[in-house]
């Protein structure tokens, strides 16, 4: 299986709009926790406890789920 310059540049979009991804979710996520740890009078809920490992899990698919993707859709429409 040959690399296609279409796909490497694919991936190239795919890891920066995974990047955009993982930065967005994160911010979501960490406002989720500080709302809930507010509303519970300083306790860290369940999201905030586990939010290393959540941030990984999404790191994980943002940054190697887009750009096998971006990779598969670059190939695959421009030959």
């Amino acid at each position: 299986m040959s690399v296609s310059i279409a796909g490497l540049i694919g991936a190239a979009i795919g890891l920066y709009v995974g990047w955009i991804d993982y930065k967005i979710v994160v911010g979501v996520l960490r406002a989720a926790a500080e709302r809930q740890k507010r509303q519970q009078g300083g306790r860290d809920s369940l999201l905030g406890r586990y939010m290393g490992q959540i941030q990984i899990l999404v790191m994980a698919f943002s940054l190697v789920g887009f750009p096998v993707v971006g990779y598969l859709a670059g190939s695959a429409l421009a030959g």
